[in-house]
């Protein structure tokens, strides 16, 4: 009983809140269904791969770079002449403790065609990848401790991958973004354990006298 008690109260004041999500792009396999960590049909020699929605194509928050192939290759991607792609995350928040990215990649080669650079708010992240031709992959991250200081100092996520001098074709599905914020204790919480801890001492004391 005492232990259930004790577990009780733990619960009550260590529940976190319940986690967010925010997304950039649709999560659409590229536009024409490819299944997540699968081979793709584009084409390795002249890119130019466009599976944008409209919705896409008018998007300013970077999803107007998703769903294509190369993305910022110039000559070769649907946006022309740009060499970076930008994905920002707006409306956070503050109180992040943790936080969690999956990005849905095609064709990063950093070995055989040169690495991108990569940043979050400015922060420098390795994006050195070889997933190889012609694979799409899901890369996970666990964002560090200043990018979390920097989205809750600002309640925002800029995400910029800087082409660089890389001369690889690559491409993105989407981007999703979660949270798992600090645990927040309700005032009530702290009455209730203390009526708690109250009623386990006179447990305990009764015991001893008995």
């Amino acid at each position: 009983m005492r232990t259930l008690m004790i577990m009780s109260l733990l619960a009550l004041t260590s529940s976190p809140v319940a986690a967010a999500s925010w997304q950039i792009g649709d999560n659409d396999g590229y536009g024409i269904g490819i299944c997540d960590n699968c081979s793709h049909p584009f084409n390795g020699s002249t890119a130019n791969f466009d599976g944008r929605s409209a919705a896409e194509m008018a998007a300013t928050d970077g999803a107007q770079y998703t769903d294509t192939y190369s993305t910022t290759h110039p000559g070769y991607s649907p946006h022309g002449s740009e060499t970076v792609a930008t994905f920002h995350f707006t409306g956070l928040g503050s109180g992040w403790a943790l936080g969690h990215l999956e990005i849905d990649m095609a064709d990063f080669q950093a070995t055989a065609f040169g690495p991108v650079i990569t940043t979050f708010n400015g922060i420098v992240q390795d994006f050195s990848y070889n997933d190889g031709f012609p694979n799409t992959l899901i890369h996970y991250y666990t964002l560090t401790g200043a990018v979390l200081d920097s989205i809750n100092a600002t309640g925002e996520l800029t995400i910029v991958v800087d082409r660089n001098a890389s001369v690889d074709f690559y491409g993105f599905d989407y981007l999703k973004l979660s949270d798992v914020a600090a645990p927040v204790p309700e005032p009530e919480t702290y009455v209730m354990l203390l009526m708690g801890l109250g009623l386990l001492g006179f447990s305990l004391r009764n015991k001893k006298l008995a």
